[in-house]
């Protein structure tokens, strides 16, 4: 998700730089540049950017951090930056689950142009340096602190995002959409990493579909107990649209299992029973998708070396 964000930012005029710590992603970008497949599944485009295994010094001059990592490694990426990071620059976390403000708070003390965020674009690693891009929809971001009178203008930043293809809004109370987000991902994400099934064809079995049923009506029952105003059809029906968006995405925890590389249950999933557990609101689903989950990832990563 970074590289689709990096490259699109890069090709209206911005200076990018894609700092990852997977060595073979960053070797392939640097000798052939990023590869993008459109959603069309026809168009290939292929971007020149700056791209780093360690963290960039260009990061000094840089007006806005994009926070694409795993949840669990959002403390590690962020915190050798805490000297570089200038104090007007935005940094924005557009990642998966629960956790990832406290992280970043911790990471960068004193920082206040922190944003989150969330967005409906998906993307499926092919190989390293060629990304498909899979699925698209609206970004949201907006400030955490949720004050009456922004405390920042975030226009341009919103501006930025729709220029490089990005619909875009920013939010009054960007928990919302956080909410929503995980919604979705509880009911996508560890299904289809035990099915194996894309986005879209979790829709085809009456069976699956009424696990993606329990686990919504159970993450929404915990977000009532947390005085979170919502409802369960209002949930069951943005997850069904997120899924025939994304008909062919290869979810994230599906692509880090076949890869053998660790998942964002405990983000996911896992802050649903954690959260569950202190309201006391029944998790069921929830804990067994996360327990079988945790299982299926120590397997292969164990087959993957």
């Amino acid at each position: 998700m970074g590289a689709l964000f990096g490259a699109r930012f890069s090709a209206t005029g911005h200076q990018v730089v894609l700092y990852d710590t997977w060595a073979e992603h960053v070797e392939a970008i640097e000798r052939n540049g990023l590869t993008i497949e459109g959603l069309d599944g026809a168009t290939v485009v292929r971007y020149r950017l700056e791209v780093s295994a360690t963290p960039p010094e260009a990061l000094q001059d840089a007006e806005l951090v994009l926070v694409m990592v795993k949840a669990y490694d959002t403390f590690d990426a962020l915190a050798p930056l805490a000297n570089v990071i200038q104090p007007n620059a935005f940094v924005l976390s557009l990642q998966n689950g629960l956790g990832n403000l406290e992280q970043m708070r911790a990471a960068l003390p004193g920082h206040e142009r922190i944003l989150i965020g969330t967005t409906a674009h998906g993307s499926t690693v092919v190989a390293p340096g060629r990304i498909r891009h899979a699925g698209k929809g609206m970004s949201t971001i907006g400030d955490p602190a949720l004050p009456t009178t922004p405390r920042f203008p975030m226009t341009g930043l919103r501006n930025t995002m729709q220029k490089a293809g990005f619909d875009a809004q920013i939010a009054k109370n960007v928990y919302s959409a956080v909410w929503a987000k995980l919604v979705a991902n509880v009911a996508i994400n560890p299904i289809s990493a035990l099915t194996g099934l894309r986005n879209g064809e979790l829709l085809h079995d009456p069976d699956v579909v009424t696990i993606v049923e329990q686990v919504i009506g159970e993450t929404v029952a915990v977000m009532q107990a947390a005085g979170v105003p919502t409802t369960v059809e209002d949930h069951l029906r943005h997850v069904k649209q997120v899924m025939e968006g994304t008909h062919d995405n290869v979810s994230s925890m599906l692509q880090d299992i076949r890869r053998g590389r660790r998942t964002e249950i405990d983000a996911i999933n896992g802050s649903v029973v954690r959260l569950g557990d202190e309201l006391g609101v029944p998790v069921p689903t929830n804990r067994w998708l996360a327990a079988f989950v945790r299982h299926r990832e120590a397997e292969a990563r164990r087959s993957n070396g």
